[in-house]
């Protein structure tokens, strides 16, 4: 199979960089672990005076609602997929893109490439990665 590799490449540096700046606007970089993003809370939604005074709890509530949802969508969503992109790109820099990371003996089938460039196993191998 002769996959595109510029075109993919592409797509994944695309997907990389929207990632990075979703992230960015959600959360921050650990400085502890640069791969790691801390969700934070978007003091343009409230008035800074909430966390200057005394809280109302409706509005602490609101606030730790706010933080718990943001970190979900970090942790669970965002980050996992960026590791996965980046994984990608690492395999097409090893000369590994486009091959099942499961023994590496044979090709990811195209039509889940185009699917889903950052794929790293074949449909048979999908529940194992």
């Amino acid at each position: 199979m002769a996959i595109d590799l510029k075109l993919f490449k592409s797509k994944l540096e695309t997907e990389k960089k929207r990632l990075e700046e979703e992230l960015e606007s959600l959360a921050s970089k650990n400085p502890k672990n640069p791969n790691d993003w801390e969700a934070s809370y978007d003091k343009s939604e409230g008035d800074d005076t909430v966390m200057e005074n005394e809280p109302d709890p409706s509005d602490m509530a609101d606030i730790l609602e706010d933080l718990q949802e943001r970190e979900s969508l970090v942790n669970d969503v965002l980050e996992v997929r960026l590791v996965q992109v980046n994984a990608a790109l690492a395999a097409i820099e090893n000369n590994k893109y486009g091959l099942c990371q499961e023994g590496y003996d044979h090709p990811i089938e195209e039509r889940r490439l185009e699917a889903n460039p950052a794929a790293l196993t074949c449909l048979k191998h999908i529940k194992s990665s």
